[in-house]
């Protein structure tokens, strides 16, 4: 299950949260909080071993990595005790355990994760999942299916000026909304933009697009802010996006293309330019005017062609 949506989706289980609440695409737990999940498994799967999955960070103190030790029983049995989750809270981690042959039973069964009573810090888990061992990321991979049906990307921000060191001192920032589909289907890995007030963004996206993390110039601005977003709403299609017919410029000429439909940006400001990166390599930049835009693009192992693209259908 994955906390990015509201409420979260959660397959054939039930939740009860305690000292905890879910925002901004993650399920924060505070000291002696804990989410607890019941689930079915169905006789031909169980006693088997399996592999569950979790996405995590824990929320810094001040510069400081946090303090949010993780417990996780399985069917009141102890699987992790006192786990520290590495990584220093900047970016959520990916952490796979051995869940051992015969502790699921057919029916059902009761996984909980909970934090120490003297945690200092918040604990935010982004996604669970339960898998057979030699089916691993099987979960991962439905979910993945299914947000891809809602590819525009809507996401709460915060920014930290660059000569400020107090982590407590993040200021709310703009939404963010993010959405690149040329037909490729392959879903974002970092975004970089600017806009008319003269405003300037660069992000990287987890791979589960729940949040990002980067730097803005805010405009007017003279120093870069530190800027990190964290996913509110997945849409399947937004007015604010542009579709553009497009043309590939290779062998002295230029060539149709499938077109391109984009929505970026930190409000209403038109873009001046953008640059992206989708998860399988490939690569654009372009400049934007009244009548379109033109760049370059390049796919994984080839060389970089031209891009224009022209308001369309």
């Amino acid at each position: 299950m994955t906390f990015a949506a509201q409420p979260p989706p959660a397959a054939n289980a039930v939740l009860r949260i305690e000292r905890g609440g879910v925002r901004g695409g993650h399920l924060a737990l505070g000291a002696d909080g804990s989410v607890e999940m019941t689930f079915d498994v169905p006789a031909a799967d169980a006693g088997g071993e399996v592999t569950l999955g979790i996405v995590a960070l824990v929320s810094k103190l001040g510069g400081s990595p946090g303090f949010a030790p993780l417990d996780i029983t399985v069917n009141d049995r102890c699987l992790v005790h006192d786990w520290r989750i590495p990584g220093g809270g900047d970016l959520p981690q990916h952490m796979d355990f051995a869940v051992p042959a015969g502790r699921l039973r057919p029916g059902a069964n009761k996984l909980r994760l909970a934090t120490a009573p003297e945690a200092a810090s918040m604990l935010w888990l982004y996604r669970i999942t339960v898998d057979a061992v030699f089916d691993r990321g099987r979960s991962a991979r439905a979910i993945d299916r299914r947000e891809a049906e809602a590819p525009v990307l809507l996401f709460e921000t915060h920014l930290l000026p660059a000569d400020v060191d107090d982590d407590e001192a993040w200021l709310p920032g703009p939404e963010v909304i993010a959405y690149v589909d040329r037909g490729e289907q392959s879903s974002l890995e970092h975004l970089a933009w600017a806009d008319t007030t003269g405003a300037e963004y660069a992000v990287t996206l987890t791979a589960e697009l729940d949040a990002f993390y980067g730097w803005c110039r805010p405009a007017g601005a003279g120093a870069p802010h530190e800027f990190r977003g964290s996913l509110t709403e997945r849409r399947r299609e937004s007015g604010a996006a542009r579709r553009f017919a497009t043309e590939e410029g290779w062998g002295g000429g230029w060539h149709d293309s499938n077109g391109i439909t984009v929505a970026i940006g930190a409000g209403p400001a038109p873009l001046t330019r953008a640059s992206w990166r989708d998860k399988r390599g490939n690569t654009a930049t372009v400049a934007f005017t009244d009548a379109g835009f033109l760049g370059t693009y390049q796919r994984v192992g080839e060389g970089a062609i031209g891009y224009r693209g022209r308001p369309g259908k």
